[in-house]
């Protein structure tokens, strides 16, 4: 009797969790669905911490779309 309790608890608590993270969804306006990597290379490093190699054709198609944005330069008087 105590298992099947204990069993009941952790599904009600991940119900719960599952719930808390829909509500994100909406509270961000993050499309729900879809792909969470890009890639088979961006899941492997996410997932294993494996360091991609970068060519030159796609440090070239960075530069020109903007993947870091643009520098912000300041002074440390700005900052205080």
């Amino acid at each position: 009797m105590g298992e099947k309790i204990k069993l009941g608890l952790v599904g009600l608590a991940l119900i719960a969790s599952l719930g808390a993270c829909a509500k994100q969804y909406e509270e961000y306006g993050i499309q729900q669905g879809g792909t969470h990597f890009a890639s088979f290379k961006h899941m492997g490093y996410s997932l294993k911490g494996e360091k991609p190699k970068l060519t030159k054709a796609e440090a070239s198609t960075a530069k020109t779309e903007g993947w870091w944005g643009t520098p912000v330069r300041y002074t440390v008087d700005e900052l205080e």
